[in-house]
């Protein structure tokens, strides 16, 4: 799954209920509520809505990040690389690279589960 691929999904707000609700699970399996107002608009809300969410926890129990960052299968050598190359702040930057992942799941499961690509 290319970086093109997820960022056109993003500009078309394609998946973006699909790819709530898999933030919600994957949130949840480490002991954070995302309870984000529902309907999301688009990306940008979720983007935004994800990285409020992540600075609080950095400051409140930084542990979780990286327990959230193992289960949604982000490396940290990604963040640090990222890290180096981007004008981001650290919250927004993991908040989107969590967000993007998250799609990216939604995106191949979605492909696998249509019989038509087996």
């Amino acid at each position: 799954m290319d970086l093109a691929t997820v960022n056109a999904k993003i500009q078309s707000n394609q998946f973006l209920n699909e790819t709530t609700t898999q933030l919600e699970k994957d949130f949840l399996s480490v002991g954070v509520n995302f309870d984000i107002d529902k309907p999301v608009q688009d990306y940008k809300h979720l983007f935004s809505f994800t990285s409020l969410l992540v600075n609080a926890l950095n400051e409140q129990d930084p542990k979780r990040i990286i327990n959230l960052l193992y289960r949604i299968d982000l490396s940290e050598e990604k963040v640090q690389d990222e890290m180096k190359i981007s004008t981001l702040t650290f919250s927004e930057l993991l908040a989107e690279l969590i967000v993007k992942r998250e799609l990216q799941k939604v995106i191949i499961k979605n492909y696998y589960s249509n019989p038509e690509n087996q």
